[in-house]
């Protein structure tokens, strides 16, 4: 597994998954929001953010997190395995409404870009009521024509803990035959 995207709703806990999945294997991880934002909440150009992504997707191994549903084929046309968060609405707007939280705690997100603090926005409230209902069909249309690529899919955030608590066993045992010491 060396080319990885990670999507589902805003607030679902895809780019927490993404960074700690990133640390385990080692392997860099790309945040779309980073690529399409600046300071401000200022967008760059389409081209701008192409630009970006293609050379991320030149490489040989990445974990890009994000939707994007205009790039999500050009990425699924060289994924290996998708990772698709489809929890409830209900968990995707407590996750955004923590985050808000934490954001006014001073919690920085690694995710974005400088400058673009977390903000109460009631048209990314709707967003998210109604992404499962506007997005669900084409994505799962999108993934079934890729049958080369693997998809997992979590309904839960514990469903998305316990896979990478697997991953870190599975990494324990390969590097140094198994870590007792460290409670895996």
């Amino acid at each position: 597994m060396k080319r990885i995207m990670v999507i589902g709703c805003s607030g679902s806990g895809k780019s927490t998954f993404a960074l700690e999945l990133g640390r385990i294997t080692g392997i860099e991880v790309t945040h779309l929001d980073r690529l399409n934002w600046r300071a401000g909440w200022k967008e760059v150009s389409r081209n701008e953010f192409d630009r970006q992504l293609d050379e991320v997707l030149k490489k040989d191994s990445w974990i890009i997190d994000g939707n994007y549903s205009r790039t999500m084929e050009k990425r699924l046309e060289k994924a290996q395995v998708v990772f698709r968060f489809r929890l409830s609405t209900a968990a995707c707007l407590y996750g955004y409404f923590s985050r808000l939280i934490k954001g006014k705690l001073g919690k920085k997100r690694i995710d974005m870009a400088e400058g673009c603090s977390e903000r109460f926005d009631l048209d990314f409230v709707r967003f998210i009521a109604g992404f499962e209902n506007d997005n669900a069909e084409r994505t799962e249309k999108l993934l079934e024509k890729y049958p080369h690529v693997k998809v997992i899919r979590f309904n839960s955030r514990r469903q998305a803990e316990k896979f990478l608590k697997r991953q870190k066993v599975i990494r324990c045992e390969k590097i140094c035959g198994g870590c007792k010491v460290s409670g895996l």
